[in-house]
């Protein structure tokens, strides 16, 4: 070992020593706790990483999104936070630099259930789709069914549990209403689809790497268990 490898050696003891010593004095502030709708979403991608396809499909990785409304609000604005109230299902978007958030209207969701005492589910699945996955909770179900590569995950909130977040980047955000007259936003990726709808008493979505069409027809048979 030459001398700049033991003058370097030296120097990494000293430093690595100094920050312990450092990290042992800082004071954390424990009296800080994140918000319930904060603690629900990370809960929610917890659960996610832990299922064995996570690898394969980025789980809501993949569901990045990015509203066009947001991209036209950024680019006159300097990169701050704006609120939006979209007409369509009764949602709220903060734009963000980075991302959008969408949450229902804070003005009803008083008004409908805080928990789920009706069950919904797609009643009519693709051939060869099977459910690989179900988790419930109080206020929100999460279904994944599988065919090979392709996916499909069934979401159910009340809505003040409900809390979506999505990129601002390489995607896009759209309406659609149905023939039956249903309301949708329906975010698109090269990935996949994902529609959003408020059925009047609870918020849905329903993502999936099928065509747009197909995934149309899953919330359309979205039905009371």
């Amino acid at each position: 070992m030459n001398n700049f490898s033991y003058f370097s050696k030296a120097l990494d003891e000293v430093v690595d020593a100094r920050l312990d010593d450092y990290v042992e004095t800082l004071e954390v502030d424990k009296r800080y706790e994140f918000s319930e709708k904060y603690n629900k979403k990370i809960n929610k991608l917890i659960k996610h990483r832990e299922k064995p396809y996570f690898t394969l499909i980025c789980t809501t990785g993949r569901r990045v999104a990015c509203f066009v409304t947001a991209l036209l609000i950024l680019s006159f604005s300097s990169l701050s936070v704006k609120a939006v109230r979209e007409a369509v299902c009764n949602f709220f978007m903060n734009i963000f630099s980075d991302h959008t958030e969408i949450i229902a209207d804070s003005e009803i969701v008083n008004s409908y259930p805080h928990s789920i005492d009706e069950e919904y589910h797609i009643s009519s699945l693709p051939n060869g789709f099977k459910q690989v996955d179900y988790d419930k909770m109080e206020n929100s179900i999460i279904i994944t069914y599988f065919k090979d590569d392709d996916y499909i995950f069934f979401e159910q909130y009340t809505k003040d549990a409900y809390l979506s977040n999505y990129d601002n980047e390489q995607s896009t955000i759209e309406s659609y209403t149905d023939e039956n007259g249903q309301e949708y936003l329906v975010h698109n990726t090269d990935h996949d689809h994902t529609f959003m709808w408020d059925n009047g008493k609870y918020i849905f979505e329903i993502c999936s790497n099928l065509d747009k069409r197909s995934v149309l027809e899953l919330c359309e048979f979205t039905k009371i268990k």
